[in-house]
């Protein structure tokens, strides 16, 4: 009787230290949920040396007639070498600002001093991966099918008549 109560105990215990592992790796998961969905990225913003990336960042939002409160940072190690510029992450207080940053950014393309900069959300490894999978289908699909318009929507690319 007493093997059987320690082995109960045993697997109990294994069973609890389990939920407990679980619990901890969905919370870590919401809250870096919650931490991408108030931020966002913006690509090809020129890299100059001693930059304060706050008011640069400033200055693009301004010509988008945005004026949220902002963190902004690099990614990555400085390259005084590198022939690309890094990317910026950009915090702000809510996601509804990133909501209203990524809804306007398609206006850049006709910007003359931000036409090659592009913003996207603050996405996970899992969601860039599968999003340059997307991407890899989308050029295929451009030049297989040039009488049509592709674009991403919804995790699938979408073909319409031009």
């Amino acid at each position: 009787v007493s093997t059987q109560s320690t082995g109960q105990r045993t697997c109990n215990a294994s069973a609890n230290t389990l939920k407990s592992a679980n619990l901890k790796s969905v919370v870590k998961k919401v809250v870096e949920e919650k931490d991408r969905s108030t931020s966002f990225m913006i690509f090809g913003l020129q890299e100059e040396q001693n930059e304060k990336v706050g008011e640069k960042v400033g200055e693009l939002l301004l010509e988008l007639n945005l004026k949220p409160q902002i963190e902004a940072c690099r990614i990555g190690t400085s390259n005084s070498d590198a022939a690309q510029d890094r990317p910026v992450k950009v915090s702000v207080r809510s996601s509804i600002a990133v909501m209203e940053v990524l809804n306007k950014a398609k206006l850049l393309k006709d910007s003359e001093r931000y036409s090659k900069v592009f913003v996207s959300p603050d996405l996970t490894r899992e969601q860039r991966a599968e999003r340059k999978k997307l991407v890899i289908e989308l050029k295929k699909k451009t030049t297989t099918e040039p009488n049509k318009r592709h674009f991403i929507r919804g995790g699938c690319v979408v073909s319409v008549d031009k």
